[in-house]
């Protein structure tokens, strides 16, 4: 009973809170990676962001997501998130939500978001 009611408080503070939250493609997070200044969060496992990550970009697994408000006290700073597919991100995304974040863009994959990346 307990669980239900906190839950439906969390949907009611969502709802009444000015979140965005979106799925953006690699075009839009580069144009909007220009014009935000976001914090760039791969939520892959440390392996996998050693093997390759973009550039200025930090890890933090999906699972350990909680520990960015430590690092982003700004709740407003943007925070651009991804992952291989899409699947992690997108569960980080919920919990960053969650934790009162504003503005939240999810990459999705990073071969994507690595294929696309503006070349000097």
């Amino acid at each position: 009973m307990l669980s239900k009611i906190r839950q439906l408080i969390l949907f009611t503070l969502l709802l009444a809170s000015p979140v965005q939250a979106e799925v953006v493609t690699p075009e839009q997070f580069w144009q909007l990676h220009q014009e935000r200044n976001p914090l760039i969060v791969d939520v892959r496992t440390n392996e996998e962001f050693i093997a390759g990550h973009l550039p200025k970009s930090i890890n933090i697994p999906f699972n350990e997501i909680d520990r960015l408000v430590t690092i982003a006290k700004d709740k407003t700073q943007p925070i651009f998130l991804y992952c291989r597919s899409g699947r992690r991100s997108g569960i980080a995304e919920e919990v960053l939500t969650q934790l009162g974040y504003q503005y939240i863009y999810n990459g999705e994959s990073y071969e994507a978001l690595h294929e696309a990346m503006p070349r000097p």
